[in-house]
């Protein structure tokens, strides 16, 4: 089915190809896991096992190393056999254990008592969301904990749940919404529990199935203040930012809240994620359940493979999300979806069919020149005013989205600023 994606700034519009996907529950057992030791490049964690060691399913194999950090658990059960560098779409590497499957699986399908999150106070809950590794994806990836403890610091006791898809290609969060809305509604409790939180704001997109799901997700939860507000259908959504500029608060996603709820139920630690597989390269979009530390490769197969040639994976969304260069690329507690396009991407040549026509820059909620500041990356040109759009950029890609040459010109800019190179001179 085609979509429409109507732009903030400018009048352009972006149309894509949206595959209703089917909930496929839990993907295969990975033969290996590559468990990565961290999330984002500048975290650390430091690694509790040694090649050759046998883990356990669950078991601590790495400590966090600071309070945006969170503790590394095993997938799967097995044998340690390496520690492995892989690359990352920014072009920089993180490190990850390598664990062969064997074993017993001590929690899979093991009957376990919920962890008593109502009984608990809050630092018992905080202590609880660091020993599972929880963590926060509404904006960016940190450690839930830790969200939740500078908020509490800060006197902060407003929580802004957003249901919704801030990229309207990724439509893992409002996907999760409608199939486990009673799940979801449980775990803002604990989130909000744990934060003390003193009002609650419900965030849904205008979709009419969203909104029917608003008033039951509200009346569970009683004995909070609940806000429920609509989401206009424009990229990139402006109200959550607003929101949380003028009030303050914490931000968190459906992914985290039905992680946060999965986590207690099963009174074990964060071992999966949810995944979105979809995109025109294949015959079907699907949500899966992934242990973490699968190759995306793996996931491939599982959903028949490729079914065109030349194909390329982007992982969290089409607007803002970053080329794949590589199939073994392990899933991890950042990634929502993975895209499989058919398309071929050649960067110097769609340079080389860029028309002028202005479209990128018109679209551009920062304001930036998109076009001029990726030629100058790809010249290692590194101005002053080069740096400042780079710093500036918010990596929403509706520059990418409405640019006729198809120029990936956010993923470009984006690498960029991880590199370091948005610093002033």
């Amino acid at each position: 089915m085609m979509e429409f994606i109507r732009f903030k700034r400018g009048q352009q519009q972006a149309r894509y190809i949206r595959l209703e996907p089917q909930f496929e529950g839990n993907a295969f057992l990975p033969q290996y896991a590559l468990i990565p030791l961290s999330f984002q490049t500048h975290m650390s964690t430091l690694p509790l096992v040694s090649i050759g060691d046998p883990v356990t399913e669950g078991q601590v194999i790495a400590r966090a190393g600071e309070s945006t950090s969170v503790h590394v658990h095993a997938s799967v059960p097995g044998i340690v056999t390496g520690f492995i560098d892989s690359p990352l779409p920014n072009g920089q590497f993180f490190r990850g254990i390598h664990i062969r499957t064997d074993g017993v699986f001590d929690m899979l399908g093991k009957q376990r008592n919920p962890y008593p999150w109502r009984q608990s106070d809050q630092m018992t809950l905080l202590h609880f969301f660091d020993l599972a590794g929880l963590v926060n994806t509404a904006r960016g990836v940190r450690s839930l904990a830790d969200t939740l403890r500078n908020a509490i610091k800060k006197g902060t006791r407003k929580l802004t749940v957003m249901l919704y898809d801030t990229d309207p290609t990724c439509m893992l969060d409002s996907f999760l919404t409608r199939r486990f809305p009673h799940e979801i509604a449980e775990g803002i409790c604990i989130v909000a529990r744990a934060l003390e939180a003193s009002s609650i704001t419900i965030e849904m997109s205008a979709d009419k199935k969203d909104r029917m799901l608003s008033e039951p997700i509200a009346a569970a939860l009683s004995g909070y203040e609940v806000n429920v507000l609509t989401v206009p259908p424009v990229y990139p959504p402006e109200s959550t930012q607003t929101l949380i500029a003028e009030n303050g608060g914490v931000l968190i996603d459906a992914t985290t809240v039905l992680s946060v709820y999965e986590c207690a139920k099963y009174n074990q630690p964060m071992m999966t994620v949810y995944l979105l597989l979809t995109g025109n390269a294949l015959e079907h979009a699907r949500v899966i359940k992934v242990r973490i530390g699968t190759p995306i490769g793996r996931l491939i197969e599982e959903c028949g493979g490729f079914k065109t040639k030349n194909t390329h994976i982007i992982i969290n969304g089409l607007l803002g999300g970053s080329l794949v260069d590589s199939l073994d690329l392990p899933i991890g507690k950042g990634i929502k979806s993975v895209h499989a396009v058919g398309k071929d991407i050649k960067i110097q040549k769609q340079l080389d069919e860029c028309g002028h026509c202005g479209q990128c820059f018109r679209s551009c909620p920062a304001c930036i020149d998109p076009i001029t500041t990726v030629r100058a990356i790809r010249k290692d040109r590194y101005t002053a005013e080069v740096r400042e759009s780079i710093a500036a950029c918010r990596g929403c890609g509706c520059c990418s989205a409405v640019c006729p040459a198809r120029i990936p010109l956010c993923t470009i800019i984006k690498s960029a600023a991880a590199q370091g190179v948005s610093h002033a001179v």
